[in-house]
């Protein structure tokens, strides 16, 4: 164990606290704790028993008082020295306690690096004090109404001692000066301040700190009872001038002295020099205006916006410049306020030289200083800005009208193409169809006249072929026309050709359907036809093994997404080549919709189709031509699983004839009341005057 530590003992009658403080020095490697105290009794009696070089002790404790105390330790121990601790700091306390002896006062709370190095410095005979003591001890020497002290008087030649080491301390320059003029002592600041050491700085005036157009000036300071601060220049060793601030007054001990407060003012002023620079400099017309709303400063950015010359401006009313009536009131509201104001910005009225009056936008920072209120306005004109925000509000107008056409557009586009949808597939179904269906009825009646068996066969072969185009026919019908989408359901419609995929390829398949506001019949229509060419692309290109497909509401709108594993592909140089227009087709069916697609793909790793439309109403034609049949004929709902062997057929549709004929034809029967294709053929193979069912 170290024996050169610093032997500390602590007394506070708080356990808390002196616990902490015992941690505290027990945690510095230097300092040593030897003894604890929690009362003034006990203080006195740690110290004589355990001789420490420091006593750290609370001012106010039972059993005692502390000046006593501190006299008691002192003469019993004379190489202890008392650093006191309280959570009091009244000046007379510090004094008295100063008076005594102590070599150092902390005000509880003190951060512990502080701690610690009053303790250390108390050791070394050095005094220590809590910043806001000194500045509280020395303010008597700062006011003129108490311009001189007599330390006698207070509490002898040691206070008087303290008392010049606390100015010793003091955070600005002090300078001791004696009654032959001449400087005595000078404390680190000051010697920094103007570069001398205490030897060069000795016997000094103060006029010699001064140049020669402030040495009058200098020489009055020191013969008054007490100045007012003062600005002046000081002059360091090498020559250079600083600006800065004399303040002084006489200290009547022992024998007469004066104390002169020097502070430098470069920070200040190089500070106050930008604060100009930035004003100056701002893009925006900057003015300081007073509490009376009286301009105090306006930078060159004002003139030219105002139209007025600075020293025009100075010492006029704001309301020239803002004749608005809510600046004033926030002005004069500010100045009677105790509150801490607040800054905010508001739109007002600027008025040039001129008379012409713009749009201003003004933001006002209130500042409270010394001279009291002050409040800065930084103005902008805002011409441009609102007409801008005119064009910026037109062009959203027209914006939304634009949008309006587009869905215009939208559903007019999508209600001719379903238009024409329909119009082919009622084609297909009153002509080709029943074109073909006469021609297979006319095969049969032919092959039932035949008696070769190889004829026979060729007829049938003949019936299998149409029948295979029919059963084409009615799926590229189904293609064109889903019927779950006249009820107003897309994910059914989904499913449909989902079944369709899974049932010509083997692709399983899994839908989800989490929409739950129902598309407008252009929107469902739409993105059924994008989904419809996505999965068209897996059924032929993909040789993918499943499927995943969902619709999701996102955004107000619907998010349909498209999973596939099959072998995927290089997107650039898929997109590429000639003929590729599937993808293209995707794209642009969502951007016509005022949405957006995204594929991704790559090859061993699937594909994924991703693309949203709003679901907003669009501007309708009336009904998509799904519902009930049309002019056409068309029937209300057909699937690519429905029978199209026995047809209704419009007289207008070119087997009609052929049709009547073959029904109402000698030794055939009648099939008008055959309910499909297969009836109808077992009817015909019936033999004549058969009508058995």
């Amino acid at each position: 164990m170290r024996d050169d530590r610093i032997r500390v003992v602590v007394a506070d009658d708080d356990p808390v606290v002196r616990e902490a403080l015992a941690d505290l020095i027990d945690s510095h490697p230097d300092l040593a704790l030897v003894g604890l105290a929690v009362n003034h009794e006990q203080a006195v009696r740690a110290a004589v028993e355990h001789r420490p070089r420091v006593v750290v002790m609370d001012v106010h404790m039972p059993k005692g008082d502390a000046p006593s105390s501190v006299r008691a330790i002192r003469e019993q121990v004379p190489g202890a020295r008392v650093v006191a601790l309280s959570a009091h700091g009244d000046r007379e306390t510090v004094l008295n306690m100063l008076a005594v002896g102590a070599t150092g006062y902390l005000v509880k709370g003190t951060p512990a690096e502080e701690i610690l190095e009053a303790i250390t410095r108390a050791a070394r005979d050095q005094f220590s004090m809590s910043g806001e003591l000194i500045a509280d001890c020395t303010e008597p020497l700062r006011r003129a109404d108490r311009a001189s002290w007599r330390f006698e008087e207070l509490v002898g030649n040691r206070l008087e001692e303290s008392y010049l080491e606390l100015l010793g301390q003091a955070p600005c320059g002090v300078l001791i000066v004696g009654a032959r003029g001449r400087i005595e002592s000078a404390n680190a600041h000051a010697r920094h301040m103007f570069g001398y050491s205490s030897a060069e700085l000795r016997d000094k005036r103060l006029r010699d700190l001064v140049p020669d157009r402030y040495r009058t000036a200098a020489e009055q300071l020191i013969g008054r009872q007490f100045t007012a601060p003062s600005a002046m220049t000081g002059r360091r060793r090498d020559g250079t001038e600083f600006p800065a601030q004399f303040s002084g007054g006489h200290l009547q001990g022992r024998r007469p002295r004066c104390v002169v407060f020097v502070a430098d003012l470069s920070q200040l002023r190089a500070a106050e020099g930008r604060f100009r620079q930035v004003i100056e400099s701002s893009p925006d017309a900057m003015v300081i205006v007073d509490a009376a709303g009286r301009i105090q400063t306006a930078n060159r950015r004002t003139e030219a916006l105002f139209g007025y010359d600075r020293d025009q401006l100075i010492g006029r009313a704001v309301e020239a410049l803002l004749p608005d009536q809510p600046l004033t009131i926030s002005l004069r509201d500010w100045a009677d306020s105790a509150e801490e104001p607040l800054g905010h910005s508001m739109e007002l009225v600027g008025r040039r030289s001129d008379a012409k009056q713009f749009p201003a936008d003004v933001s006002i920072i209130p500042l409270r200083t010394e001279d009291g209120l002050l409040t800065v306005l930084a103005i902008k004109d805002i011409t441009e800005v609102q007409r801008a925000q005119f064009v910026l509000e037109r062009s959203l107008e027209l914006l939304e009208i634009t949008d309006r056409d587009r869905q215009a557009l939208l559903s007019h586009l999508v209600h001719a193409q379903e238009a024409e949808r329909g119009r082919i597939a009622a084609d297909i179904h009153d002509d080709t169809i029943q074109v073909i269906t006469a021609a297979s009825l006319r095969l049969q009646q032919l092959r039932r006249r035949l008696r070769d068996p190889d004829e026979q066969r060729i007829m049938e072969k003949l019936d299998e072929t149409l029948k295979l185009s029919l059963s084409r026919l009615r799926q590229l019908i189904f293609d064109l026309r889903p019927s779950s989408l006249e009820h107003g359901c897309l994910a059914a419609a989904l499913r449909g050709l989902l079944e369709q995929i899974r049932t010509e390829t083997g692709v399983e398949y899994r839908l989800e359907d989490r929409i739950a506001a129902k598309p407008p019949p252009e929107t469902m229509a739409l993105i059924y036809r994008t989904a419809q060419e996505a999965l068209m692309n897996v059924r032929k290109h993909a040789r993918a093994k499943t499927v995943h497909v969902q619709l999701l509401g996102l955004d107000e709108g619907c998010l349909v997404r498209i999973v596939d594993d099959g072998r995927g592909y290089n997107p650039l140089e898929v997109e590429s080549r000639p003929g590729h227009l599937g993808l293209s087709l995707i794209q642009e069916r969502a951007q016509i919709a005022g949405g957006w697609c995204r594929i991704e793909s790559a090859p061993g790793a699937g594909t994924t189709v991703e693309f949203w439309v709003p679901l907003g109403e669009t501007p309708g034609h009336g009904p998509l031509p799904f519902g009930p049949a049309d002019a056409s004929g068309f029937p209300d709902s057909l699937g690519p699983s429905d029978s199209l062997d026995s047809l209704d057929v419009p007289g207008s549709s070119p087997a009609a004839p052929d049709l009547g004929e073959l029904r109402d034809g000698p030794g055939l029967p009648d099939v008008s009341d055959a309910s499909d294709g297969p009836d109808a053929s077992t009817l015909l193979d019936r033999p004549e005057g058969d009508t058995q069912p």
